[in-house]
């Protein structure tokens, strides 16, 4: 399942409806294989056993749930309406259905099976925000947000249910929401990682380049999300030079329809010409000592050098040009020139910060 708490929630449940088989299921090799993250084998185990002594012998329950973690999606399907056969009022059996049905892409009935688990479990927390993640796509922002806020007035210390209500607010473009719901689920769990990728895309996304850099180059990676923070660590490291060639593009483009609407005197062009790559220069120099020394040489390091320069060029090509703008008197149509010119440097931005961003998606 999506939020991590599948295999505590399903062993559980099915201990205490199956507690004889379950013992022999768990304590032997099917067990086995789910501590190891085998979750095929342990699904082949438990369905051998099933078609061996006969369907009732299996706990349908934990049988759907291998079979899911498996990426058997369409068996567990029928193995949790099994399970909801024999175990109607068992909640987590409605969740892991849910959860089923959203994976082969049928989220209208991923989400009406999961308020089946809500009428059950009307105090759980984690049930209310899957429901908002069934549907934080499709339905109108004020629900979602309904649904967000009750998960979280009913599990206000589960990290999950802040991580996924920061994922949901960062979806709908409210940045500060979904950094607030982030550092909570931090504060909560300190080692999810996911969640410090995310908060580092935020930190970015809002401008604080240095920061978003800083939170992903001090992330302890497990072994077995190695090659995603380096995929990580390498996109926030771009992003931030590139950054600096957007906002130097967004500078010009305001000041270029300032001077096309309201022309300035050659001196008072100079001041601001001086004032605006001076004030740019100043922010930058801050941002580059507030990261860390391994970050600011990696900038430059082998396989980054060229790109570092390319946007350190473009920014500089920027800021000059606008420069020369505010100092020279222009007509309108040389403004338009140069609007179209900003607007071609805008795409070239554009471009770039897509490769950038495929990295890690």
């Amino acid at each position: 399942m999506r939020n991590g708490e599948g295999q505590g929630r399903v062993l559980k449940a099915v201990a205490k409806t199956w507690p004889g088989v379950v013992m022999g299921a768990v304590q032997g090799r099917a067990r086995e294989h789910i501590d190891a993250g085998r979750f095929d084998e342990a699904a082949d185990t438990l369905a051998a056993a099933a078609e061996r002594y006969g369907a009732e012998s299996a706990p349908a329950l934990l049988l759907a749930w291998t079979l899911y973690k498996a990426g058997r999606s369409e068996d567990a399907l029928e193995w949790a309406g099994v399970a909801a056969e024999r175990e109607p009022d068992n909640p987590d059996v409605y969740w892991l259905q849910s959860n089923t049905l959203y994976d082969l892409e049928r989220p209208d009935e991923a989400a009406e099976v999961m308020w089946k688990a809500v009428e059950l479990s009307p105090d759980s927390g984690s049930y209310y925000i899957e429901l908002a993640w069934f549907q934080y796509q499709d339905r109108e922002y004020a629900r979602t947000v309904e649904l967000v806020e009750k998960a979280l007035e009913l599990a206000p210390d589960d990290a999950q249910v802040h991580y996924t209500a920061g994922l949901i607010f960062d979806h709908h473009l409210r940045h500060k929401r979904a950094q607030e719901h982030y550092e909570r689920a931090l504060e909560i769990d300190p080692e999810n990682t996911d969640a410090r990728y995310d908060l580092a895309e935020v930190f970015q996304t809002r401008g604080r380049l240095s920061q978003g850099v800083r939170c992903v180059w001090e992330t302890v990676p497990g072994e077995e999300t190695e090659t995603d923070h380096g995929s990580m660590y390498e996109v926030v490291l771009r992003r931030w030079s590139w950054r600096w060639y957007e906002w130097a593009l967004r500078g010009a483009l305001v000041l270029n329809v300032i001077d096309w609407i309201v022309p300035t005197p050659m001196w008072l062009g100079a001041v601001l010409a001086g004032v605006l790559i001076g004030g740019f220069g100043v922010q930058y120099a801050r941002s580059v000592a507030a990261l860390p020394g391994e970050c600011r040489r990696d900038l430059v390091g082998q396989g980054r050098r060229g790109f570092f320069v390319g946007a350190i060029v473009r920014t500089v090509l920027a800021l000059a040009a606008i420069a020369a703008v505010l100092m020279m008197e222009l007509p309108p149509l040389q403004h338009l020139a140069v609007l179209a010119l900003i607007i071609g440097g805008y795409a070239d931005w554009y471009r770039g910060a897509v490769r950038i961003s495929q990295n890690v998606d």
